[in-house]
């Protein structure tokens, strides 16, 4: 068998589960900013309510529950959307064998980065006993360990994109430049 023969059952499974990673970030993004709307909403009421002598101790915590899970939603998308920080000038400037290197050397690290935060999730989540003061809901407040849920989504969703970056790499997809990047050829 060649491997154009291999390559096209593989591509197409890779073709699926990017399109599904692909729509998991954008729900994520969504949530993401559904949490800043709602974190900026509570402020506005809170700035609001205090011109006529009116707090509500709730606010501040719930603002709070809601940043930590906006950014923790957001790391999927961060790096699914490829905004984060990447010194590539050097690697650019190599050429097509450094590009091929370090896709591989920087998916395999970002398993390895986010395997060892799985691992430690159940260590994480047994130390967050309690609740939340003020993160009231009709239920009573909300336990601590629904700080990091999000976390723990995102991080394996980020493991499984990275090894989607290797089937990728395999299957013969070519790897996404970052927009300022040029032609590494010429």
């Amino acid at each position: 068998m060649n491997s154009e023969t291999e390559a096209g059952p593989l591509l197409a499974v890779v073709q699926y589960f990017d399109r599904t990673l692909g729509a998991i970030s954008s729900a994520f993004l969504v949530l993401a900013n559904a949490c800043l709307g709602l974190m900026l909403f509570g402020t506005l009421v809170t700035i609001t309510l205090r011109l006529f002598d009116v707090s509500y101790y709730w606010i501040w915590p719930w603002t709070m529950q809601f940043f930590v899970w906006m950014s923790f939603i957001g790391f999927f998308v961060v790096y699914r959307l490829g905004k984060d920080i990447a010194v590539d000038f050097l690697v650019l400037r190599i050429g097509p064998p450094a590009m091929v290197a370090t896709r591989y050397m920087v998916a395999g690290l970002i398993m390895i980065v986010m395997g060892a935060m799985l691992w430690q999730m159940p260590t994480i989540f047994e130390s967050q006993v309690g609740v939340i003061d003020g993160v009231v809901t009709p239920w009573g407040e909300l336990e601590r360990y629904t700080l990091s849920v999000p976390l723990a989504v995102s991080c394996g969703l980020i493991f499984l994109n990275a090894t989607l970056d290797i089937l990728k790499a395999i299957a013969g997809m070519p790897e996404p430049l970052p927009s300022h990047a040029t032609d590494p050829d010429t």
